[in-house]
């Protein structure tokens, strides 16, 4: 049982740069692999007409040309129309960009990263609960840089297409990217852990950072505020409300020590929005503040977590919650 709130449930995501992401249902995956292995696409044909001038600052939108329509693509293509600088992104980063996004039967315009009152948009390119071709289409992609790619239709919605967006199942997509950044989330917390304050779970790693915890509950009865403890205090940058953090999360149950999730135990990091209403009142309340590469213990009684309806089928009204909180990455 993930900690996301089951009113903040959405259907599957429509695509990413449309910032439309999505908290999956229990045990299914928002959380990706964390390998460097790369994505490779093929070469450029369909997009030999796509042009975009402007500067690559990310304040600007550039003026896109796609040449002659309809464009089609059946893998995912790939052109450098700026080059940028640095490391080449591969599936194990998080990239940070303004995007224009095009139907390359109809070059029609169907949403626009520049748009008033956007912000650059971040992605874990590991992640499996946006569409695929986006992703892929971001592999190599450099700071600095502005690129496009195809997203084919069995990368991206399928024979179904997408009503909302204008998209039939035999569209191809088209993106144009600005690339603010480039970065490598971390796969594990180092540091030396502090004791949890008297009262509180002891958290054991047993088999190393990259396993899940051990968590141990005292007997006596669960404490009914939230209470909160950084075990390892983090260097890395400071989470801000309304961003998506990346975690390794460990939960038991108070009331006999029984697990009821855990992304150690899947064996991927998983992605949330926090501090917007997307997870439970107890992550909210905690994390915004906490610096990447800290590992925080939690208690949530259930005013803060699921209240008086629980989560079927583990956790009641209840239960008090127990979260070992590994934090990766804030983007």
């Amino acid at each position: 049982m993930r900690p996301n709130r089951p009113a903040a449930r959405t259907a599957v995501a429509l695509i990413a740069a449309l910032g439309l992401t999505t908290l999956a249902a229990c045990g299914s995956g928002s959380s990706g692999s964390t390998g460097t292995a790369t994505t490779t696409v093929a070469a450029s044909a369909a997009l030999k007409g796509v042009t975009a001038t402007g500067a690559v600052d990310l304040k600007t939108a550039p003026k896109v040309t796609l040449g002659a329509t309809p464009i089609s693509s059946k893998a995912v293509e790939h052109k450098v129309l700026t080059p940028g600088t640095g490391k080449a992104a591969t599936k194990a980063d998080t990239v940070r960009l303004r995007a224009q996004i095009y139907n390359g039967t109809s070059g029609k315009l169907i949403d626009d990263g520049y748009a008033a009152g956007r912000s650059a948009e971040a992605y874990r390119l590991g992640r499996t609960d946006i569409v695929a071709g986006f992703t892929e289409g971001l592999v190599g992609a450099t700071k600095g840089g502005r690129i496009a790619f195809t997203i084919p239709p069995e990368k991206g919605f399928g024979s179904a297409g997408n009503d909302q967006l204008g998209v039939k199942g035999t569209d191809t997509i088209v993106v144009v990217a600005d690339i603010q950044d480039v970065h490598t989330p971390l796969t594990k917390i180092d540091g030396t852990q502090t004791a949890a304050p008297a009262g509180l779970p002891t958290v054991e790693f047993k088999n190393g950072p990259t396993k899940e915890p051990t968590v141990t509950v005292p007997k006596s009865a669960a404490p009914t505020t939230t209470q909160q403890a950084t075990l390892v205090e983090g260097t890395g940058a400071t989470v801000q409300k309304g961003q998506t953090i990346s975690a390794q999360y460990h939960g038991v149950l108070w009331k006999d020590g029984s697990v009821f999730d855990s992304s150690w135990q899947r064996g991927a990091a998983a992605d949330f929005p926090i501090g917007v209403g997307g997870v439970i009142p107890g992550w909210d309340k905690t994390l915004v503040g906490k610096k990447v590469g800290s590992r925080v213990l939690l208690v949530i009684p259930p005013a803060d977590g699921y209240g008086k309806a629980g989560s079927a089928p583990k956790i009641s009204g209840t239960d008090t919650l127990v979260f070992v909180v590994d934090i990766l990455d804030a983007y």
